[in-house]
């Protein structure tokens, strides 16, 4: 048992960590900027919240002071890589200048604090080795992942040179219930809105032909909790499911289990300029420490199908 802050402790990620940490009796700050969604928020209710922009130092000092964290799990930040091409100067000051806000607290005031990174396996940009180990150069392609790679060196240069112990997570697709923008959940939502619709139901779809790691969110935050407690400080861990999951596969599941029969249709405009085939991480290192994935892959995706029948989107104001 311990005090654990959470950045970003609202978020998708976030809230399924302050879920497992409670549950297993650690005292939890989940810290957020903008109003949780009520789902994520219900996932662990009675951790206490605060409000912290990582990107305001005297902010970070105030939070972290009062709440004295023995452990920060740091995942607020900017998130997607769309935005990060649009504004890519807001886009490093929150994901760089927060990590080294939070690093340059524990250094001066609190250096036994342990810090866990929350990067992403898009530091690797385009791999031709596949799967992906730990000891693959990061070459992003993209403002977002640059940051997160910047994060990670960083990182590892506050183990080196002050001795604070953090770790790496890189982190490959994660999904499940409540969340949004991965491909799982966006085809999951069309399929839950299909079944309430008239006939023909038409799922529209871009590439399917591809491959991709992908995790329950459940397996993930156990990951990054063993990580915390048996890895090796300074060290990156990837934080995937081992597994190239068949995108076509998933769609087909999806179809298998929706309650009407349901066509699927490519849209040319769905096609991404860039899409690489494979994207497998090696979870050699990770699997080392004990870890191991133990929710079914038909499992979590039935899971994701059920809260969007449960949760229609809220509709867009016209």
């Amino acid at each position: 048992m311990g005090r654990v802050l959470i950045t970003g402790g609202t978020g998708f990620l976030g809230s399924y960590l302050a879920e497992l940490l409670s549950a297993q009796g650690d005292q939890v700050i989940r810290t957020h900027i903008v109003e949780p969604d009520p789902f994520l928020l219900a996932r662990a209710p009675r951790c206490a919240r605060a409000h912290l922009d990582v990107t305001d130092r005297a902010e970070v000092e105030r939070v972290l002071d009062e709440h004295r964290p023995e452990v920060i799990y740091h995942f607020a930040g900017q998130p997607y890589v769309k935005p990060s091409w649009e504004d890519p100067t807001g886009t490093f000051r929150t994901n760089i200048d927060g990590t080294v806000h939070l690093l340059e607290w524990i250094r001066k005031r609190s250096p036994t604090t342990r810090f866990a990174f929350a990067g992403s396996g898009a530091g690797y940009g385009i791999s031709e080795r596949q799967p992906i180990t730990e000891d693959t150069p990061l070459r992003p392609s993209s403002p977002y992942a640059a940051s997160k790679a910047a994060g990670d060196v960083i990182c590892f240069q506050y183990c080196s040179s002050y001795g604070i112990k953090t770790y790496r997570f890189r982190i490959f697709g994660t999904t499940g219930p409540g969340k949004v923008g991965d491909a799982p959940n966006d085809f999951a939502t069309q399929v839950a809105a299909l079944e309430r619709a008239p006939a023909p139901r038409v799922l529209w779809v871009g590439n399917i032909d591809t491959h991709r790691d992908v995790s329950d969110v459940r397996d993930s935050v156990r990951a990054m909790v063993t990580v915390v407690e048996k890895g090796t400080p300074g060290e990156a861990y990837n934080i995937g499911s081992g597994e190239a999951r068949s995108v076509r596969g998933l769609v087909e599941m999806l179809q298998r289990l929706a309650s009407a029969p349901i066509e699927v249709r490519t849209d040319d405009h769905r096609y991404r300029k860039v899409d690489e085939p494979v994207i497998q991480a090696d979870i050699s290192r990770l699997k080392s420490l004990g870890w191991a994935p133990k929710i079914p892959w038909e499992s979590t995706v039935k899971d994701l199908l059920n809260h969007w029948r449960e949760h229609p989107p809220r509709p867009v104001p016209s």
